[in-house]
């Protein structure tokens, strides 16, 4: 259970909505700051900078001025792509995938032409969803507990398939706790089966939230695993 001023606090004081439109939804939170996990996610993606770098060669010095490394993100469920806008910012090569279109074009028409070349946009709802572009981060905010049961597992499984060698995966799942749970279209895990589910990585931050919050449409108890994780290298 988290404790006072952690994670859990700061990303769901905007919440995700239950019985809204998520195009609403989406609108609403272009504005708000990247959310907590990010920041976790791109610390973790620094910490491992020098056990990912190869080994320096008498051309590595030129090569690298010649044709400089793009770090690859995905923001899965990129809803309004506040997230996106700040990797972007960052230099990142941006895949942004969301099943809601109309998200999708108004991130791009805010993406200046300097970075719209890095920006790639996939309207790719989760029943369809089949893999992702291999990424040195994937960060999915409030997304993945959106996606039906009956997609979660070929959905997570192309999510840890896209993780490269080093790379780092933030996202949040929710428990049985919630005052969601029982509804048909959003997926819950224990504790137990979400730790299965990041078996194999190594996790870098873990915590769980188990407490009354707000969220986009008033009160809720909020259970959610807030997770980052590593992928080891070879």
């Amino acid at each position: 259970m988290r404790s006072e001023g952690e994670e859990g606090v700061l990303d769901t004081v905007s919440g995700v909505p239950n019985d809204v439109n998520w195009d609403e939804y989406n609108a609403h939170q272009q504005g708000r700051a990247p959310r907590a996990s990010l920041t976790h996610a791109l610390e973790a993606v620094a910490d491992a900078a020098p056990n990912t770098v190869p080994k320096a060669t008498p051309d590595a010095a030129r090569d690298t001025a010649l044709a400089p490394a793009t770090r690859v993100a995905v923001d899965l469920g990129c809803g309004e792509g506040v997230e996106v806008t700040a990797l972007l910012e960052q230099g990142w090569a941006v895949h942004a995938v969301d099943g809601e279109g109309a998200a999708l074009a108004r991130l791009a028409e805010r993406t200046p032409a300097s970075h719209s070349d890095r920006l790639h946009l996939h309207h790719v709802p989760y029943a369809d969803l089949d893999e992702l572009p291999p990424a040195d981060l994937i960060h999915s905010s409030y997304a993945l507990p959106y996606c039906p049961p009956e997609h979660f597992d070929r959905v997570w499984s192309a999510v840890r398939a896209a993780l490269k060698p080093g790379g780092v995966l933030a996202c949040q799942l929710f428990g049985p706790h919630d005052d969601a749970f029982g509804e048909p279209d959003v997926t819950f895990h224990s504790e137990g089966v979400v730790r299965g589910l990041v078996d194999g990585l190594e996790v870098l931050r873990w915590v769980e939230e188990d407490a009354e919050g707000q969220s986009f449409t008033g009160p809720r108890h909020w259970h959610v695993f807030h997770v980052v994780a590593r992928r080891p290298l070879p």
